[in-house]
């Protein structure tokens, strides 16, 4: 089976969710998927975090945007502020627009993990924050769910939720993630990887299985995967004719009018010899009506004068049918921009 690739990319300021990324990580190598975490940049200066009391950052890689698109699933570590995204993690988020128009995170499953304050601190209302990012990326969210029998223990305080891992850090971020909320964690991590395992062994198989039936796998080659095929194919070309064949079907059509427009004929065409078509007899007209009056008239004959139509109704009519024709738009632009042009 494939290896799949999931990316853990996290802010971190206190280290709380970095604790809580490691057992995700655990978890998932746990269940054989390959692994690496990232955290976002910075956007506070140095002077502001040494006020702060913040540590050094954790020793791990800086992801770029377009870095997402390299994994089968990402899970997002992210600490709440006031009950929605820190800057630096929106910064990546609202950065990834060209993977957007490109629909390049479309597919993919992603999670999240949290960290707050408080034990009300907005560990959910951070979560939904975020699925709205992921569904405008036709992202696939895997929620925890209560797959972990402490997350409903109430004589403890436990962070976490139905979105995902979490830990109550305290206002002064002096409580550090407890042993079962990285019990917590690490399950997350197990349960994504299963999650996740699943769909790339099922995708294996459908390729294996079309690999043995001579097909191609979908999304190679041509529309309908399967090699030389085509969705619509071309019509079979009618054989060819010859002259004497299309002879026939002159005379053989000449025949059939002539017998056509007037039965009789049919009777004196003798073997060999070509039809040949008896003018129809013209037809008469309905009889006449008297008219003591003037000259007789056909039935269902008016004497209305056709009304002509005048020169300035017809350039009129004309001018109101160019009007109705919409414009046509020089370009479709997408809400964050061309795709060709957007960062």
């Amino acid at each position: 089976m494939t290896q799949p690739k999931v990316y853990i990319v996290i802010y971190s300021l206190y280290h709380h969710i970095y604790k809580l990324s490691r057992s995700i990580r655990d978890g998932l190598e746990a269940k054989g998927v390959n692994v690496q975490t990232f955290q976002v940049k910075e956007t506070l200066q140095d002077y502001v975090l040494e006020k702060m009391h913040a540590p050094a950052k954790p020793n791990i890689p800086i992801i770029e945007p377009h870095q997402l698109a390299e994994a089968d699933g990402i899970i997002f570590g992210i600490p709440t502020r006031f009950g929605i995204f820190p800057a630096q993690m929106k910064a990546l988020l609202d950065a990834t627009g060209k993977l957007w128009a490109n629909g390049s995170l479309s597919g993919k499953f992603v999670a999240t993990f949290f960290a707050t304050a408080s034990q009300h601190g907005g560990q959910e209302t951070t979560a939904l924050n975020a699925v709205t990012y992921f569904a405008h990326h036709g992202m696939i969210y895997v929620p925890f769910g209560y797959a972990n029998a402490n997350m409903s223990n109430n004589d403890v305080v436990v962070g976490g939720s139905a979105y995902g891992a979490g830990t109550i850090t305290n206002g002064d971020g002096s409580r550090q993630p407890s042993e079962l909320e990285l019990a917590i964690a690490n399950d997350q991590g197990e349960n994504f990887a299963t999650v996740l395992n699943t769909f790339t062994r099922g995708a294996d198989t459908d390729a294996s299985t079309r690999s043995i039936r001579g097909e191609t796998p979908l999304g190679e080659g041509t529309p309908t995967g399967k090699g030389s095929e085509s969705l619509n194919p071309e019509p079979a070309a009618a054989p060819a004719m010859t002259t004497e064949h299309a002879m026939a079907d002159v005379t053989s059509s000449a025949a059939g009018g002539a017998v056509g427009a007037n039965p009789g004929a049919a009777a004196s065409v003798e073997p060999g010899i070509e039809a040949v078509a008896t003018p129809p007899t013209p037809a008469t007209g309905p009889p006449a009506v008297a008219n003591t009056d003037g000259p007789a008239l056909p039935l269902n004959t008016t004497t209305e004068t056709p009304v002509p139509v005048s020169e300035t109704t017809g350039a009129k009519n004309a001018t109101t049918a160019a009007a109705a024709v919409p414009k046509k738009k020089k370009r479709f632009w997408f809400c964050c921009g061309n795709p060709d042009q957007v960062d």
